[in-house]
């Protein structure tokens, strides 16, 4: 039986499985996608070119300054958005099952340990930009954070925007300037395994609680929102939800425009100063950009509900797998761009690059409709999932996929 498969209806009976959620995961793959791919286009750990790539030929050039506009640091905060809806639906759903809210924040703590470990591997096997970690770190934050006052929430997240445009517009801007001594610059692959797998946990290690910062706002947000689930319920949060799709959209792209003026080669000789406060600014329209992002397409989603295409069934299943769709892209630029392995970094473009993240999220998708239609879990959100049901000791518990926002009711039976 499918995910939006028809389904009994009374108090008790699962309801059909909202569809902005998913949708809104599915296509975030896509622009993580494409942030990534274009990542390893400037070389190795011993030669950086800095970050973003800058372009060369035309299409280099109108690839970078796109990216620059509508993905880089955009993808992250709809992500972390995402990832809190996603626990503070885990919290609501705890706490409708009859779990009281010590016992739903011990579930939240469970899982948020297991992610930080999960985290772990992919970046010691893959890819050493992993989030999951940061994740982990947010999810045990918001067991603290659980019950709060909104005025409290909205002061953390407002001050962990501020300080995460900041840090992170730091990192952006030595990157652009090829800043060998920024940590994160390990994050380009080394000529062998062995100093590559070392680079990455090194990098990891750095990077987690970076990343966990630099989120902190959105996945705040992200778990407001779904006390509300506005998510879920679109067409009851219509107008809030237009207000932020064409208020963020707006802020992110005249916010991008300036540094896409760097990284596309267009204003090449910019001052280190001006490249600072311009990535700092980058970032902190990004936060508008990622909720606009997350907001449009629970609009779009609203409209397709009733009438799923093949198409939009296939994404939406990508992002109810969310984490095995990330985690099978991480394994897919190891393979490309590993200077042991194909090593294109070295031999493509910035356009090339986005044809190739393109590609890896068409395989993801086709891996997780394929899974959809044997109406099974992801394997990584399975993993994950057993782990933390064998800590719990939880036999009874129905599967919880990576960042789920929306699963209110048990998954239908075979």
């Amino acid at each position: 039986m499918s995910d939006d498969a028809s389904r009994p209806s009374g108090p008790d009976a699962p309801r059909r499985r909202s569809l902005a959620p998913d949708l809104a995961r599915g296509l975030m793959l896509l622009i993580v996608a494409l942030v990534h791919a274009h990542m390893f286009v400037s070389g190795s750990a011993a030669v950086i070119r800095g970050y973003p790539p800058v372009a060369g030929s035309p299409a280099d050039a109108l690839t970078a300054g796109l990216l620059t506009v509508l993905a880089d640091s955009r993808s992250f905060p709809m992500f972390a958005l995402l990832f809190g809806y996603g626990t503070g639906r885990t919290l609501a759903r705890e706490t409708e099952k009859g779990q009281k809210t010590p016992g739903a924040r011990t579930v939240l703590r469970r899982r948020a340990r297991w992610l930080l470990l999960f985290g772990s591997v992919p970046a010691l096997l893959l890819f050493a930009g992993d989030v999951l970690g940061a994740y982990g770190l947010l999810g045990l934050l918001a067991v603290g954070l659980t019950g709060v006052r909104d005025r409290t929430l909205y002061t953390v997240a407002g001050a962990g925007t501020l300080m995460g445009a900041v840090l992170y517009g730091t990192t952006l801007a030595a990157h652009a300037s090829g800043d060998a001594s920024d940590p994160t610059a390990a994050m380009f692959l080394a000529a062998d395994p062995a100093t590559d797998a070392a680079y990455r946990v090194g990098t990891w290690a750095v990077t987690t609680p970076l990343f966990a910062l630099v989120s902190l706002g959105p996945f705040l947000i992200g778990a407001r929102m779904a006390r509300r689930r506005i998510l879920e319920e679109p067409a009851r949060h219509w107008a809030l939800l237009r207000r932020t799709a064409l208020t963020g959209t707006a802020l992110s792209i005249l916010g991008g425009l300036p540094l896409a003026m760097i990284t596309s080669g267009t204003w090449p000789t910019a001052p280190s100063d001006v490249t600072l406060w311009l990535s700092v600014l980058h970032v902190l329209t990004g936060y508008a950009g990622g909720c606009g992002l997350a907001a449009a397409v629970a609009l779009l989603a609203l409209r397709l509900q009733s009438r799923r295409s093949a198409l939009v069934r296939a994404v939406a299943a990508s992002g109810r797998r969310s984490l095995s769709c990330y985690v099978w892209q991480s394994a897919v630029w190891l393979v490309l761009f590993a200077p042991y392995a194909f090593g294109l970094g070295d031999r493509i473009g910035v356009f090339a690059s986005a044809l190739i993240a393109l590609g890896t999220w068409c395989g993801g998708v086709l891996l997780a409709e394929l899974l959809r239609r044997k109406d099974r879990a992801g394997p990584a959100e399975a993993l994950l999932h057993k782990a933390t049901r064998r800590a719990g000791k939880h036999p009874g518990a129905p599967p919880k996929e990576h960042g789920s926002t929306a699963d209110t009711s048990r998954r239908p039976p075979n």
